[in-house]
């Protein structure tokens, strides 16, 4: 087990214990129809389990990738969630929608994902 496997695993206990509220991950199925009519997509919603909110960095602003009221979702690695740029988050009943998404470090096994979100 190298040394981010088991950074992954501290990241997990340790944002599990500073959980928030109700972070729920919304992954979007499209419509199974053929492609000239695909019929109504579906979103599968997910406890998010290790997940803290907190208002967007200031660098993210500077660099382009948030405006000011976009929300910055930190999440430790969970078996059956692959965040995606289609997909939503709810934060205590209200919706966003994942506008960046980064992965913490940039490369190798991912030990925590950064999601800027916006509503």
């Amino acid at each position: 087990m190298g040394l981010y496997d088991e950074l992954q695993v501290v990241a997990q206990d340790v944002l599990a214990e500073f959980n928030q509220g109700t972070i729920r991950y919304g992954a979007v199925t499209s419509g199974a129809g053929a492609a000239d009519e695909p019929g109504a997509s579906s979103i599968e919603w997910v406890p998010l389990t290790g997940a803290v909110a907190r208002g967007v960095q200031y660098r993210y602003v500077a660099s382009g990738l948030a405006v000011a009221s976009d929300k910055q979702v930190t999440t430790a690695v969970q078996t059956g969630v692959t965040p995606a740029l289609k997909d939503f988050v709810e934060i205590d009943g209200v919706r966003y929608k994942i506008e960046a998404i980064e992965a913490k470090p940039g490369a190798g096994t991912v030990v925590a994902n950064i999601l800027i979100v916006r509503r």
